[in-house]
C-alpha cells in the first residue's frame, strides 16, 4: 500500500508511531496529485514547497516527542473558498 492510500486515521496513527514519515506521506500525496490532477483539474494551486515544509517540522516535532494533536503530520487541501494568507 502506498502512503496516499493510507486511511487518515491509518495515516496519523502511523506518525505518530514514527512508523511513517511525514514527509514520505507528503511527497507521496503530491506525487498522486501531479498524476491525476490533469485530468480532475482538482486544485487551483499546489503548494508544494510549503508542504514539504511543514512535513519537515512535524517530523523533527514528531521525532522529539511533541504532537501537536491526532493529525499532526497528516497533510491537508483547503478548498479555493478558503482565505489563505499569502497564497
Amino acid at each position: 500500500m502506498r502512503p496516499y492510500e493510507l486511511s487518515l486515521a491509518a495515516a496519523a496513527d502511523a506518525i505518530r508511531d514514527r512508523r511513517l514519515s511525514p514527509v514520505d506521506l507528503v511527497d507521496s500525496v503530491l506525487e498522486r496529485a501531479r498524476e491525476v490532477q490533469p485530468g480532475l483539474g482538482a486544485y487551483v494551486t499546489i503548494t508544494a514547497d510549503r508542504a514539504r515544509a511543514a512535513a519537515r517540522a512535524a517530523e523533527r516535532e514528531v521525532a522529539s516527542g511533541r504532537v501537536r494533536g491526532p493529525l499532526h503530520g497528516v497533510p491537508m487541501g483547503l478548498k479555493d473558498l478558503i482565505d489563505v494568507a499569502g497564497t
